[in-house]
């Protein structure tokens, strides 16, 4: 693996973790828990984190394209730059407008505590390798 195919293949996996991490919810709660979930994901912040999962599918495409040399490597760079900037942005402003009463009232979950915050932390990666990658072909 040339140096230039690390930081998007490191790209990829942070956005299919986003998705991932996204998406979870749906497959680990109850019926009832789901219930109150949409008012979690849906009536906070600008865009809920499964509208901006397409920013991340967007960001795997151009990961891709980078690394596979069918898109200018610095083009595909600064693009995933920006969507990650982006994404963590919107998923920044989701993250702390959402209220602990909202988290609280969905389930007995544990983990659904730090959800938004791992939702966070994983789009920020998203950002750290677009870094990454614009280091690598030293444009930065």
């Amino acid at each position: 693996m040339r140096v230039e195919q690390r930081p998007p293949t490191a790209g990829i996996v942070a956005c299919v973790l986003y998705l991932l991490a996204v998406f979870a919810p749906y497959v680990a709660l109850s019926e009832a828990e789901l219930a109150g979930f949409d008012l979690y994901y849906n009536d906070y912040g600008i865009a809920g984190p499964q509208f901006l999962s397409l920013l991340a599918i967007v960001a795997i495409v151009l990961f891709a394209a980078g690394r596979e040399l069918r898109t200018q490597p610095d083009y595909v760079a600064g693009l995933t730059l920006v969507l990650g900037f982006v994404l963590t942005l919107f998923v920044l402003v989701w993250a702390v407008t959402v209220p602990e009463n909202v988290v609280a009232s969905i389930g007995e979950a544990a983990w659904l505590e730090y959800h938004r915050w791992i939702v966070l932390a994983l789009s920020a990666a998203v950002v750290a390798c677009s870094v990454w990658y614009a280091r690598a072909l030293s444009l930065v």
